[in-house]
């Protein structure tokens, strides 16, 4: 027993490294170094029951969805899809338009190779992938691979191995997962981003995303689930988002509206407040 306790501690660090989960899924800065909840327009199916919005970020309560082995029998989503009871005023579903470069969220979890932090610049990173399902399917469809299943955009993979140029792994952004600029400073709970396009042929109307994450190819996808509502142009998706009370200020770029020297912002450029302009 004491030699299974022992090895069950070893290896809860490597558990922990290996999860993560979308938390925002309409963030108003792409490549931005700290999480703040009010650029947030929009939460995942079910962010209300597991306190995604109310606790800290990088931490839930019992949210996470890792698949099962190729084939999977496991479903893509933590809770079935129901509109109706899995948003609330509080972690409501998001809207975009046609052509709206989208930023998501989602926390660090220790998996990023940067050697301000990490002597290991081994971090793998191997699919990142937005999928979308079909509208006219009326049910989630159950495994990763299915033909219900359309992809939207490969994030890309994040660079690694043991030969790669420590200055790589301290260049920001990143593609894929570990797109983490102030990962060193919280290495559990430090925010990454990503961002991908809507298709300009993508039929308006509600539908279901879903984010599908492999460490590596040893370990199962991680996936994230939500819903949104899909419109043809941006004054009609602004013209949702006001009657929501949400603002409809655009997405900016944390690299763009800042000046980095040696890892500190110089001349920085306020972004109209999100607060304030919608």
């Amino acid at each position: 027993m004491k030699l299974f306790v022992a090895l069950l501690a070893v290896g809860l660090p490597a558990l922990a490294a290996a999860h993560s989960w979308i938390v925002c899924t309409d963030y108003l800065e792409n490549n931005g170094w700290y999480w703040d909840e009010a650029k947030c327009r929009a939460w995942p199916r079910s962010a209300h029951r597991h306190d995604i919005r109310f606790g800290p970020f990088g931490q839930h309560r019992g949210f996470l969805n890792k698949l099962d082995n190729h084939p999977e029998e496991t479903a893509l989503c933590t809770h079935p899809r129901n509109d109706d009871t899995e948003y609330t005023d509080l972690t409501p579903m998001a809207a975009y338009y046609l052509g709206q470069k989208v930023v998501l969220t989602h926390p660090a979890n220790n998996h990023v190779a940067d050697v301000r932090c990490k002597n290991n610049t081994n971090i793998v990173d191997t699919e990142n992938i937005i999928f979308s399902v079909d509208q006219a399917e009326p049910q989630d469809p159950c495994c990763i691979d299915s033909e219900k299943l359309l992809v939207v955009e490969d994030l890309g993979i994040s660079p690694y191995g043991p030969n790669i140029d420590p200055v790589i792994t301290i260049t920001y952004p990143k593609p894929g997962f570990q797109n983490v600029p102030k990962f060193c400073e919280d290495e559990a709970n430090s925010m990454g981003t990503y961002n991908f396009t809507i298709p300009m042929d993508m039929k308006p109307g509600r539908h279901t995303f879903v984010w599908k994450w492999i460490r590596s190819p040893r370990v199962s996808p991680f996936t994230t689930c939500w819903e949104a509502d899909v419109f043809a142009t941006k004054a009609e998706r602004d013209a949702h988002y006001q009657s929501t009370g949400q603002t409809i200020v655009d997405v900016w770029d944390f690299y763009q509206i800042n000046t980095i020297v040696n890892g500190e912002i110089v001349d920085p450029i306020d972004p109209v407040d999100p607060i304030i302009s919608g």
